[in-house]
């Protein structure tokens, strides 16, 4: 089975759910190798997914007494699954703990991304403490997990803006590109299948503290989520927007900013 699925890592992933290769189904559905692209992880079976690792990881007697797998859940996304899974998880293990760290460090990018969505959901730490254990997951590999990891911490986000913002600005200087980009990422008025943050599309001059530090960053990674930000906002405060785009224009005029605002602007047109 080892030299199977190694041979399997090497594969082109399919396009389409209908084509994915049944070994490699059930290869992900067992923990054995992470999603390659977005259809790949839409496609894996997590409740089987669960099953497996109740199993391996040693959970197996609180898991059967556990009733998530209603009716009405086993016909909701993927995300959603994974956020039942991780609700469950946080009943019967802690940010830090054997269990947690364990999840951590799992070859499935579906099983680390349990572990993060735990630490959101961890309601005796601060946002801060949430920041430090979310660190290395932000900074994973596998790009789909670096997006829950966002994810899983935005409620914070919305329910404190400024004392999170606060929070987040230290890693506007990091020297990783997906730490900086998590900063502004997860601050996003709109953002990805996520609630929208009401409180930055009215005032999005509060996220100027994350944004501004990134405005020519060298990551073009970093560079896409500052503009899309800018985008967001723009659909609640256009002036706003042309506004702190002629201002970055004319304070650092060089070709990471101009393509930042060039992408910021491509719902509500060309500065005026």
């Amino acid at each position: 089975m080892a030299n199977s699925v190694e041979s399997l890592r090497s594969r082109i992933p399919a396009r389409r759910i209908a084509d994915i290769p049944n070994d490699v189904m059930e290869a992900m559905s067992d923990g054995l190798m992470p999603s390659k692209n977005l259809t790949e992880w839409l496609a894996v079976d997590r409740p089987r997914l669960l099953d497996r690792m109740s199993h391996q990881l040693g959970f197996r007697k609180e898991y059967l007494a556990a009733d998530i797998w209603t009716d009405e859940l086993m016909g909701q996304s993927a995300l959603k699954h994974s956020m039942a899974i991780s609700q469950f998880l946080s009943q019967v293990c802690q940010v830090g703990d054997d269990l947690w760290k364990r999840l951590t460090s799992h070859d499935s990018d579906i099983v680390r991304e349990w572990s993060a969505i735990v630490v959101g959901l961890d309601e005796k730490l601060t946002f801060a403490r949430k920041l430090a254990w979310i660190k290395p997951i932000a900074d994973d590999d596998h790009p789909g997990l670096r997006e829950v990891a966002w994810m899983a911490l935005r409620p914070d986000v919305a329910r404190n803006v400024e004392k999170s913002i606060r929070s987040l600005v230290p890693w506007t200087g990091s020297r990783r590109e997906r730490l900086r980009r998590y900063a502004s990422e997860i601050t996003r008025p709109c953002g990805v299948w996520t609630k929208h943050i009401s409180e930055l599309k009215m005032n999005p001059e509060l996220g100027l503290p994350v944004l501004e530090p990134l405005c020519s960053d060298d990551a073009k990674y970093v560079r896409d989520s500052v503009a899309n930000w800018l985008n967001d906002a723009s659909k609640s405060q256009p002036e706003w927007v042309r506004s702190v785009t002629d201002t970055w224009l004319k304070a650092s005029p060089t070709k990471n900013t101009a393509s930042i605002v060039k992408r910021a602007l491509r719902t509500i047109g060309a500065i005026r």
